[in-house]
């Protein structure tokens, strides 16, 4: 078998070989012996038939004798090299005459054999031939990918020096190719990468042969630029490299729309202040830190006095520069270790660490009243508000972020109780919270013998199907006194009492024979998946145990989680990939609301993502908001992956997330969420079409 040659089951090499010969003998003798090698021969018995018959048939191989009548073989040997100087040609001649034999190396013939033929010489001459032109292809394909390919290849001797470039090379790097040959490759060197990461690229080429990953290099013009690159070692027979190839592509603009979306993720569009997501993964890394360290910190929850009145009498443009100069002040009130965010409307908090942390907060928190407290001059108006702060210290007040942040928000309200314009330290003996918080974990530990954690369905509805294509299940608690909770009330405290991985199946079971029920078919159900409830699974054995007798297919479950699910969780990536290799399918929840690798992206089992609805709301009132989730949902879709669009309640908000290319839509424009019995009848009455 010939490398890159096309063999059937009987050994002959799928290609298509010319004879021309006048003796009827010999003809059908070479016919004979190369019809055994190849799959397709054609016999002629003259050079002019011969001749039209290649440039008609064009065959991969010419064997022809010298002298026939109308035209002899060597002058149709010259007419086929002259078209074609790749042509494989073989003479087959009872002429050994030197001015024949020099006659045939001018012209370009490949092979020459004597008469008579010898079976064994003329197959070794055919087999030699057909994989000299195989060769041939090889090299002119490798040419026009290198000459033809979008990233920039370069190929290097052991020392570095430039051998060989392509154009996509002089394209991102600026150098023409008689600038780089010769040249060593650290010419593109920025000065970005110390030496410690050379050593460990180095290390990979030498032991394993290979090194991949991003570098920052520099352009001819001095610019800077980032590039994904992967080098390759190539060895000769003495099994030592002397030759390295590396392939790159520019990622500049990649990251610096990676930048950009993430920045308008989690910098607050008004104030360019942190928003919500960024506090929480700082403050979380803080409690990790300053826990190690036995180290407190402080956070202090803020909210503007009688800055609603001004709002809603001089409207939302002014209120927002009373909102921006307010930021503005707090800020100049923190070092810059520490983080003052935005919540959302008029709400601050603000996060101290490394500090005599009590004396400090209370000094901040004067300083914060004080500033924000300050007139503002805003369109010729004198306008007047205020500050209240609530203070949590961390870990005397709260071991964790929402414990944390609802220490600090009860403290803010019992300042609003005591008149407004003050601190308030969170006080433990007053907190009616603590004791409401210890009679629901006493009725969530129940709750699973007494039956009372309930399923609610909101669909999921495709915006090109038009029909509901799935519901994703949301848990419910039915407390005996405060009646029916929603899963924001009791979630976090049901997870940190080790529940929701019991809850969490006895509730998928409910809803897989729920949509099991006649009428549901084709609907497909969504399931949300903490970090907890991942690692706790292990594997895919109690979903699909779970599943069985049930009429839904793997496919038709989609297990939803936030990026935090998995980051740095090694037991839920397992689960993750364990429901995904068993045919499940995966979405990233809240997705441009963390701090998710698009990289991460890429290699995480994902079939879909949906946009957190923090950036869907704002769709109606920001255009820096739409920008967002349309770069997001574009940014999905070269990613292959299926895109659901939350938190859907207006019109506008639909029209848009269509316009933008979005796959699926839920939220309340369609209806509250559902009992089973209500969803029957809704997929039935389909009250969703007048809005599509």
């Amino acid at each position: 078998m010939m490398r890159g040659m096309v063999v059937n089951e009987v050994g002959q090499v799928q290609a298509r070989v010319l004879v021309v010969e006048d003796d009827p003998v010999v003809r059908d003798q070479l016919r004979q012996i190369i019809s055994r090698l190849v799959t397709e021969t054609h016999a002629v018995d003259d050079g002019l038939t011969g001749l039209a018959l290649w440039r008609s048939w064009q065959p991969d191989l010419v064997v022809t004798d010298i002298l026939m009548p109308i035209m002899d073989g060597l002058e149709m040997s010259k007419a086929i090299k002259q078209s074609d100087p790749e042509a494989q040609i073989i003479v087959v001649s009872y002429s050994s005459d030197t001015a024949h034999v020099r006659q045939a190396l001018d012209i370009g013939i490949d092979r020459y054999v004597l008469k008579p033929i010898d079976e064994h010489l003329l197959s070794n001459a055919v087999t030699n031939c057909l994989r000299d032109l195989q060769r041939l292809r090889d090299l002119k394909l490798a040419r026009l990918v290198f000459e033809s390919a979008s990233e920039g290849v370069m190929l290097t001797d052991e020392k570095g020096r430039i051998q060989s470039v392509n154009p996509a090379f002089s394209e991102i790097t600026g150098y023409r190719a008689d600038e780089a040959l010769g040249a060593n490759a650290a010419m593109l060197a920025s000065g970005h990468h110390d030496a410690a990461f050379f050593h460990a690229m180095w290390e990979s080429l030498h032991s394993l042969g290979r090194w991949s990953g991003e570098v920052v290099n520099r352009r001819k013009n001095g610019e800077f630029f980032s590039e994904w690159l992967s080098i390759v070692a190539v060895e000769e027979s003495d099994a030592r490299a002397t030759r390295y190839v590396g392939l790159f592509s520019d990622i500049t603009e990649r990251k610096q729309e990676e930048d950009r979306i993430r920045r308008m993720a989690h910098y607050d569009s008004l104030t360019g202040l942190p928003n919500r997501a960024l506090l929480m993964d700082r403050l979380r890394r803080a409690i990790s830190r300053v826990g190690r360290r036995g180290e407190p910190l402080a956070l202090l929850y803020l909210d503007l006095d009688r800055f609603k009145p001004i709002n809603d009498q001089y409207g939302h443009a002014l209120g927002d520069q009373v909102l921006i100069q307010a930021a503005e002040r707090m800020a100049d009130c923190v070092r810059e270790v520490d983080m003052v965010s935005r919540l959302g409307g008029d709400e601050f908090v603000v996060l101290l660490e490394a500090q005599d942390v009590p004396t400090a907060a209370a000094l901040v928190a004067r300083k914060l009243i004080e500033a924000v407290s300050k007139p503002y001059m805003i369109d010729g108006r004198e306008l007047i508000i205020g500050a209240s702060i609530g203070v949590a210290i961390h870990p005397h007040d709260g071991d964790d972020v929402d414990s944390l942040l609802d220490a600090a928000d009860t403290a803010l309200y019992q300042v609003k109780r005591e008149g407004r314009g003050n601190f308030r330290f969170f006080c433990h003996d007053d907190q009616q919270a603590v004791h409401a918080r210890i009679s629901l974990e006493e009725s969530l530990q129940r709750g699973i013998s007494e039956r009372r954690f309930e399923l609610r369905y909101l669909p999921e509805i495709g915006l090109e199907s038009g029909r509901v294509e799935r519901v994703e299940m949301l848990l419910r608690f039915r407390h005996p006194e405060l009646g029916v909770m929603e899963a924001s009330r009791f979630m976090d405290l049901a997870e940190r009492l080790g529940l929701m991985a019991e809850v969490g199946l006895a509730t998928f079971s409910q809803a897989v024979w729920a949509l099991s029920a006649p009428g549901m078919e084709g609907i497909g159900l969504t399931m949300d998946m903490s970090a907890r409830q991942l690692s706790a699974l292990g594997d895919a054995k109690p979903i699909i145990e779970t599943l069985a007798g049930s009429s839904l297919p793997h496919d038709a479950i989609t297990f939803e989680f936030p990026e935090r699910a998995v980051t740095g969780n090694e037991d839920g990536l397992k689960a993750l990939y364990a429901l995904s290799a068993a045919g499940f399918r995966c979405s990233l929840d809240d997705f441009g609301a963390g701090y998710c690798s698009f990289g991460l992206l890429q290699q995480l089992p994902l079939s879909a993502i949906k946009i957190d609805l923090t950036f869907v709301e704002a769709i109606d009132r920001s255009p820096q908001s739409r920008e967002l989730v349309a770069a997001l949902l574009a940014f999905a879709k070269r990613l292959g992956l299926r895109t659901v669009a939350e938190g859907v309640n207006s019109r506008a908000q639909l029209d848009f997330l269509k316009a933008s290319g979005c796959d699926a839509v839920q939220g309340y424009l369609f209806g509250q969420p559902l009992q089973a019995d209500e969803l029957s009848v809704y997929l039935s009455e389909r009250p969703w079409l007048q809005y599509l």
